[in-house]
């Protein structure tokens, strides 16, 4: 083999030529930062299926709010690729909660809305505009983006009792 200067040979120039691009695609695909969304986050140890909601699309796991105070039970609304999606994608909380979605301003107008019509919070697209819910029910909720369902814009809270 060649030796080139600083002793690389074209293999080696080669190979990281090519980790280079694969990474640099790699970040483009996933490197939106959606895993900051989830720092110092517990996660249930029982993940719950959502009726399924949820197949297809990547999260980490369901989000434990249940010792959470309302003040920090806040998801994201325009995260992920393209901003997309929601963060948490799921989370679970305690009947009486308050959730607040925040629009990260990313991904154009979305909205939340829940699949069996429990709420609605029309399309907004800010930075900072926010959406309110208090659940006083048990159960599942599962929710999607009206203009990006297509896309898999969707997120699932599980409501549990006291």
């Amino acid at each position: 083999m060649t030796s080139r200067p600083g002793g690389h040979t074209r293999r080696t120039l080669l190979n990281a030529a090519s980790v280079a691009a694969v990474s640099a695609f790699a970040g483009c695909l996933f490197g939106d930062g959606e895993d900051d969304y989830y720092d110092g986050e517990a996660f249930v140890d029982d993940e719950p299926d959502f009726d399924g909601h949820l197949e297809g699309i990547d999260h980490p796991g369901t989000v434990d709010w249940t010792e959470a105070s309302d003040d920090e039970k806040i998801v994201y609304v325009g995260t992920g690729l393209e901003g997309m999606g929601y963060a948490p994608r799921a989370a679970r909380v305690t009947v009486g909660s308050t959730v607040t979605w925040e629009w990260t301003g990313d991904g154009g107008r979305h909205d939340v809305v829940d699949t069996d019509g429990a709420f609605d919070s029309g399309e907004l697209h800010e930075e900072g505009a926010t959406f309110e819910f208090t659940f006083d029910e048990p159960g599942i909720y599962t929710y999607y983006c009206t203009p990006h369902r297509h896309r898999a814009m969707k997120g699932a809270l599980e409501v549990v009792g006291d």
